[in-house]
């Protein structure tokens, strides 16, 4: 019987070194997959912050493309507009001279 003891005591200490190894694997199992989670979080991270910055990029270009076909109507029409003034200014300088040579005459206009 004292065999049988010593067998099973035996085995209860086998058990328990193969159940503190099996911890000390799942410990530095849970260690390795902590750290690829980490990694790969950074990973996401930067993938995630660079295809921000090429959206971003591409926006900024748009809206600068925009503003300067927007620029360059805006000019276009001031352009048109001072040509039209100036037209107008060369048109009525003529006739306000005519009037001021009619009134310097005594001439009704």
């Amino acid at each position: 019987m004292s065999a049988a003891i010593e067998q099973t005591v035996k085995a209860l200490v086998e058990f328990e070194a193969q159940l503190d190894g099996a911890k000390a694997e799942l410990l530095e199992a849970g260690k390795r997959t902590a750290k690829e989670a980490a990694e790969w979080a950074e990973a996401a991270k930067a993938t995630a912050i660079s295809k921000a910055q090429e959206i971003a990029a591409r926006n900024v270009a748009k809206a600068k493309e925009e503003a300067e076909s927007e620029a360059e109507g805006i000019r276009k029409k001031g352009d048109a507009d001072l040509e039209s003034f100036e037209s107008s200014i060369v048109k009525n300088r003529a006739k306000a001279t005519e009037m001021v040579v009619a009134r310097l005459l005594g001439e009704s206009p």
